[in-house]
């Protein structure tokens, strides 16, 4: 059978012997399966790896020479682009040190990633929790598995974005629902009243 130029690329960037100039032209070539297996083989330079993972970030996370590659530089993934931490953090169960760099990304999209990760530790939610864009700090008011000591703080909040979040929680506790009925906002007011008027119609139909 009469091997295509696409399966002789395949062949190519699947060489454990391909050197990174050859890696980085293979990169370019219209056969996803060619760029996924660039993605994955141990000679892509790291700039080579970003510049995949919003494509192929199972591949990336997997490439075996990318502990060398944060052993050198351990900041390594928390300057990659903003597309590429999204991708990576959308894989199921990404690993405490991917988490750890994404909380050193400058891109506050990957906070609010971060923040919605089902995977997060106390201590990943209370360092997210101080984080200076409202916006993460409301995902994480909105978690269902937030602590009541974090839950707490987070009343007390200065953006009303954030106490607006905790306003539509189903599991507000009575101290902290209190609080909110005094708040400073009217829209947070109005809608405790109407998460609680909901709460209310649905204990009476238990």
């Amino acid at each position: 059978m009469k091997r295509t130029q696409q399966d002789e690329k395949w062949t190519e960037a699947s060489k454990r012997e391909a050197t990174a100039d050859e890696l980085v032209v293979l990169s370019y070539t219209h056969d996803a399966a060619v760029r996924a297996a660039v993605a994955g083989h141990p000679n892509t330079p790291a700039f080579l790896l970003a510049r995949l993972a919003p494509e192929f970030p199972c591949e990336v996370l997997g490439n075996p020479a990318l502990p060398l590659l944060r052993l050198a530089q351990p900041q390594l993934l928390s300057r990659w682009p903003r597309e590429a931490l999204l991708a990576l953090l959308g894989l199921p169960d990404p690993p405490e040190w991917l988490r750890r760099q994404a909380r050193a990304s400058a891109h506050v999209e990957v906070q609010v990633a971060l923040a919605e990760l089902p995977s997060l530790s106390r201590s990943e939610m209370a360092a997210l929790a101080q984080h200076p864009a409202w916006l993460v700090r409301a995902r994480i008011a909105a978690r269902v598995d937030l602590p009541a000591e974090l839950l707490r703080d987070l009343t007390r909040d200065t953006a009303y974005g954030v106490r607006l979040a905790l306003a539509y929680r189903p599991d507000l506790p009575p101290s902290s629902a209190e609080q909110l009925r005094h708040d400073p906002s009217r829209f947070v007011r109005q809608v405790l009243e109407r998460s609680g008027q909901q709460r209310a119609s649905s204990h009476q139909q238990t």
